[in-house]
């Protein structure tokens, strides 16, 4: 058996969350039909984040198994003949026998990503934020979220990690104007994590007088702004 690394993009907005559950659309779902149709092997493939319903990947990380002599090239082109347009593998290769996308990742990074100008186009894609912010406050706010800390605020009653601590290594906002990114990477995030604190923390450049590490010290969610939608929030990358 030969263990597989998928590079993966995929537009969230028709699939309800990467994990598979009974008739609904996943991306972990079209994968392994993909997979089945290429190799003639029903293989799970795992991902790296179990992305909600709705959130986008610019570079999900997949792996599975399998018998199969196809080459790596081969399997690529392969698995994209059998994809929807909305899922494209942007790279296969052979990975050691013990490799998962999942329990092997060190760090991922999301951007939630707010447009500054009305938009027909990308409504749907990025988070309107048309009020001029604070951008000194947001990044001051986000200076806050460095280190290992418990990030219960910023979190839903049900989720059911098995810690509440994640290790926050960047926390920044990055400028491509009219877009305006929050980028944050983690050795693990909990669930709705990106998006919550993608609220607090506009609230905080509209001129809210909330202190992050007071948010952060009261482990109580009903601190915290509101919980954004998913249509902005981007897997961009993981590392291992």
């Amino acid at each position: 058996m030969r263990t597989f690394k998928l590079i993966i993009e995929y537009d969230g907005t028709d699939f309800h969350g990467w994990q598979i559950q009974p008739r609904q659309r996943t991306v972990q779902g079209e994968l392994c039909r993909a997979v089945y149709k290429a190799t003639c092997e029903r293989s799970t493939v795992m991902g790296a984040g179990r992305t909600d319903a709705g959130v986008h990947a610019v570079g999900q990380v997949g792996s599975f198994r399998s018998g199969t002599a196809l080459s790596p090239a081969v399997l690529r082109r392969a698995l994209n003949w059998w994809l929807p347009a909305d899922i494209r593998v942007r790279s296969v290769e052979e990975a050691p026998g013990g490799f998962n996308a999942r329990f092997d990742a060190r760090s991922r990074t999301y951007h939630y990503i707010f447009i500054r100008r009305q938009t027909a186009l990308w409504r749907n894609h990025y988070y309107l934020a048309t009020k001029d912010v604070d951008l000194r406050a947001m990044r001051s706010a986000l200076a806050d979220l460095i280190g290992e800390k418990d990030f219960t605020t910023f979190t839903t009653a049900d989720d059911r990690s098995r810690t509440k601590r994640c290790d926050v290594t960047r926390a920044e906002l990055l400028e491509t104007p009219p877009l305006l990114a929050l980028s944050l990477t983690a050795d693990h995030f909990l669930h709705h994590m990106v998006r919550a604190i993608a609220g607090t923390v506009l609230e905080i450049g509209k001129g809210k007088p909330w202190k992050m590490a007071d948010i952060l010290a009261a482990r109580d969610s009903s601190r915290a702004g509101q919980t954004l939608p998913p249509h902005a929030l981007y897997l961009i990358a993981v590392r291992y």
